[in-house]
């Protein structure tokens, strides 16, 4: 795990959009199964996730460091495919849109 992490972490793999269990399998030098199980039993979520976690991440650090940046103009910069699964992804592990996250950090 620590492995797959420091890949997402310095490499930042999730960036590419098209970013498949595959990819990560073969900079390990492994197989697809050994990353997804990994990935299910350490941090107990599926791949896709996993990587999204990642993106939502990096997104609010977008939106930290440039605040008047249009939100709807990260999700790429993040790894998100499209808009629509950056809103619903973001909300889902955030609990907030990514307006409302942003207003929310502006009052703290």
């Amino acid at each position: 795990m620590q492995r797959i992490n420091e890949l997402m972490e310095q490499e930042q793999l999730y960036k590419n959009i098209k970013l498949k269990v595959t990819d990560v399998a073969v900079r390990l030098g492994t197989n697809n199964r050994y990353v997804s199980d990994c990935i299910r039993q350490c941090e107990g979520t599926t791949f896709s996730n996993f990587v999204n976690d990642y993106r939502v991440r990096h997104a609010q650090q977008l939106m930290r460091t440039n605040p008047k940046k249009k939100v709807s103009s990260l999700y790429l910069e993040a790894g998100f495919a499209n808009e629509s699964t950056f809103f619903r992804t973001f909300k889902a592990s955030t609990g907030m849109t990514p307006k409302e996250w942003l207003e929310q950090l502006h009052h703290q």
